[in-house]
């Protein structure tokens, strides 16, 4: 887990915000780090999320959540969220994100990240969310994973980073 260095005020309570995210080649891994740094750059404490290595109770302690997946097949199965973060959504309780904010991004091959955008958006309702903040889909990497591909553009970076400003506000 990365974790910022924000320092509280006395007797202030500063908002914390956890980004789940599955990144098998580290593109979702790239776009995460992206919104952290945007959250981190208003002062908000943030921790990135593996689903390989987290435990579900450490999502209580965030007053906002974002989820990222790459999109797997998005056009094809009409959902495109990779099975790993399928896996672990499914394990978090109905009542997990109650009356919190949520937020989604995705990052895609060739295409279907849409469907990704919107299925995330539906499981987070589900788990409670009272509202869910769409953000930003790239393209980077290739088809099928076969190889790494070409990493997040600089420009979809920055959109990242301006949609992890924005989120907190």
């Amino acid at each position: 887990m990365v974790k910022s260095n924000s320092v509280k005020n006395k007797g202030e309570t500063k908002m914390k915000i956890g980004i789940l995210f599955y990144s098998k080649t580290g593109h979702t891994l790239e776009a995460a780090t992206a919104i952290a740094e945007g959250i981190k750059n208003k002062g908000v404490e943030v921790d990135l999320i593996n689903v390989n290595n987290f435990e579900i109770s450490t999502l209580k302690n965030y007053d906002r959540i974002i989820v990222g997946s790459p999109c797997w097949a998005g056009v094809v199965s009409k959902d495109g969220v990779a099975s790993p973060m399928k896996k672990a959504l499914k394990k978090i309780p109905t009542d997990m994100f109650k009356g919190k904010t949520g937020g989604v991004f995705s990052v895609y091959a060739l295409s279907g990240a849409k469907n990704t955008i919107n299925t995330l958006s539906k499981i987070l309702k589900n788990k409670g969310c009272k509202a869910v903040i769409v953000g930003p889909i790239a393209k980077a990497g290739t088809p099928l994973s076969i190889t790494k591909g070409s990493s997040v553009s600089k420009e979809d970076l920055k959109l990242y980073k301006k949609f992890g400003k924005t989120f907190i506000q």
